[in-house]
């Protein structure tokens, strides 16, 4: 036999109380109606103890919000996403909410899916890491939910977005390598059109002395395991002294490879990369590199949603950029 769902009358019931009562307190509503902080920990303990669980639907339909915010990541596979989703997950649940995943994969038609599955379930909003050619779907869903970009802005779409300066760390990351002397710094970058990956190139560009020319190996991102090895091959051939790694996948990646080419050792070339992945403090040599302000990035982007959930959004599009923190190791 089914086991009996635990409602607020059997709660209410067990504590000899009213069942408005209970609403309120496990509705966060307790100082507000003036109910005891002694009450409201009994109603709490008891809920626990009973099993109680929130039927979300009928909420929903009480409050017309489902207490459900949807996170859109590029790769959930990747370290650097994987840190996002734990750290909305947890900024989000402070505030009441619960967190539904997707990945795209970077792909726009596989991020539309995620995104219409999410309008489905009727999120509350939705924070999105936008990727090439989504801009479509993006503006979509920008005009029926309360959305925000983190990680990338979106071009073309005017709207709220918190991420790493990208431009900024790149410029410290390609200064290290300049500053030991090394002569020809090699670029590798996913082929794609994303604002991050822009600005990152920027920067690595800019910060190169002027007797310098930029050597910039895009990767295919469909074909990551080929190009990349033909890219290193490459750039070994034309002389190159150190590598930027534009992400950490590429990094790591590389530095597998690199054993592999000619029995050349990574300890051989000069190498930084954006983020800060296990791997890197692990490996050896050690990787120098540029570490984003994750926790930071995602608390003021939940910050921000939860204000724009409740009316309160400011006037203004915001793009925040917050400094990141340049991490020196052995590999330059």
């Amino acid at each position: 036999m089914a086991k009996k769902r635990t409602t607020l009358g059997d709660i209410a019931k067990e504590l000899n109380v009213s069942v408005a009562l209970i609403s309120l307190v496990l509705s966060g509503k307790a100082k507000e109606n003036r109910i005891g902080d002694e009450m409201t920990k009994k109603v709490i303990a008891k809920a626990e103890e009973m099993g109680y669980r929130v039927n979300v639907m009928a909420r929903g339909l009480r409050t017309g919000k489902s207490g459900i915010i949807g996170l859109a990541v590029a790769d959930i596979a990747n370290p650097y996403f994987g840190k996002m989703a734990r750290h909305i997950e947890n900024e989000a649940s402070k505030l009441g909410y619960q967190v539904m995943f997707g990945s795209s994969d970077e792909d726009a038609g596989k991020l539309n899916s995620i995104l219409n599955v999410f309008q489905s379930r009727q999120v509350d909003a939705v924070i999105v890491v936008p990727v090439e050619n989504s801009e479509k779907c993006l503006k979509n869903l920008n005009e029926h939910v309360p959305t925000i970009f983190i990680d990338r802005e979106c071009i073309g779409i005017e709207e709220d977005v918190v991420c790493t300066d990208n431009y900024d760390g790149s410029i410290k990351l390609n200064n290290v390598l300049i500053k030991e002397g090394y002569k020809k710094v090699a670029a590798l970058v996913y082929n794609l059109n994303l604002s991050n990956n822009n600005e990152r190139i920027r920067g690595y560009v800019e910060s190169l002395p002027d007797n310098c020319i930029p050597i910039i190996y895009e990767i295919e991102f469909g074909n990551v395991q080929s190009s990349l090895q033909q890219a290193l091959q490459s750039a070994i051939e034309n002389g190159c002294d150190a590598l930027f790694f534009a992400n950490n996948s590429l990094g790591i990646q590389s530095f597998k490879l690199l054993r592999q080419i000619d029995k050349l050792l990574p300890s051989e070339l000069g190498m930084v990369s954006f983020d800060n992945p296990e791997a890197f403090q692990i490996s050896n040599p050690t990787i120098t590199c540029f570490e984003q302000p994750m926790e930071e990035i995602c608390m003021k982007a939940v910050s921000i949603l939860a204000n724009k959930i409740e009316g309160k959004e400011s006037s203004k599009v915001q793009r925040i950029l917050l400094k990141g923190k340049l991490i020196v190791r052995d590999s330059q």
